[in-house]
């Protein structure tokens, strides 16, 4: 696997941009069966900051607060999960997986086998977390703002993705400053969906009716914090609303809508080893 997902920071690719969390789903209601690394080390970390989490062939290395990899593991926003003692969210850990056999070449496998290998990935880190963090939770619905992503007037730009082999499923992005860009291939609108869901700060819900497989690249402009200093790119890019429209043929509207948000019934420091 050929991802590196640095938390809170400018630069990501991940082949793990999932579609978000269903609301009716219960990601709570462990299987019995679900997979599990074979080893685990976790002991604190000695760097501070919002934390990274790069997987491998045979498992993962994360470091950071266990809020960052519960969100991670189950693919949530950060106003989908509340509760938890205070530490969850302060305090850094540098958490090694592995598994004794690693994962199959992505280059080798379909879009379905590597959605089924990513989802795996995620079962076993969550396993962790149960196992380790003695993490248990529940599952509500909270209505909330969100943006549905329809078609634009003037009809969608996206074209249906000829790539191949170990490019298709691929989405990275990278920022610089205020400046963002956004690419993907073969990619469904639920996974666009998901990848909006950051800049714009709500979920977005694919209401575009198209099930293909698509290519995309976007590049807008965050907006400045208050109080900070705005740096020359922002006063010329386009916003997140505005590129999605103009480079993509699609449009965000805001509605009201059920959002599910992960409630943490518990979760405890680990033991080192």
């Amino acid at each position: 696997m050929k991802i590196l997902f640095q938390l809170g920071l400018a630069v990501f690719a991940v082949l793990g941009v999932r579609a978000q969390v269903a609301p009716g789903a219960d990601p709570c209601a462990a299987p019995a069966d679900r997979p599990k690394f074979d080893v685990v080390s976790i002991k604190p970390a000695t760097t501070a900051g919002e934390g990274w989490i790069r997987p491998s062939a045979d498992g993962l290395t994360f470091t950071g607060a266990p809020n960052r990899v519960i969100r991670f593991a189950y693919n949530l926003l950060s106003f989908q999960l509340a509760g938890g003692p205070d530490w969850m969210r302060t305090q850094n850990w540098e958490i090694r997986a592995k598994s004794d056999s690693p994962d199959t070449d992505f280059a080798q496998l379909s879009d379905a086998q590597r959605q089924a290998l990513w989802d795996k990935r995620m079962q076993q880190l969550q396993s962790m977390l149960a196992d380790r963090f003695q993490f248990k939770c529940h599952m509500t619905q909270k209505e909330m703002p969100v943006y549905e992503l329809v078609i634009a007037k003037g009809g969608t730009k996206l074209k249906e993705s000829t790539a191949e082999g170990a490019n298709r499923g691929y989405i990275s992005i990278e920022g610089h400053g205020l400046s963002q860009h956004a690419d993907g291939k073969a990619v469904g609108l639920d996974r666009i969906a998901g990848v909006l869901s950051g800049p714009t700060g709500r979920m977005v819900l694919d209401k575009t009716g198209l099930t293909g497989s698509y290519d995309f690249s976007l590049d807008w402009t965050n907006e400045a914090l208050a109080g900070a200093e705005t740096p020359p790119e922002a006063s010329s890019g386009a916003t997140i609303f505005t590129a999605v429209e103009e480079q993509l043929g699609l449009k965000l509207q805001p509605a009201k809508g059920p959002v599910p948000v992960m409630m943490v019934d518990q979760v405890e420091k680990p033991t080192e080893n």
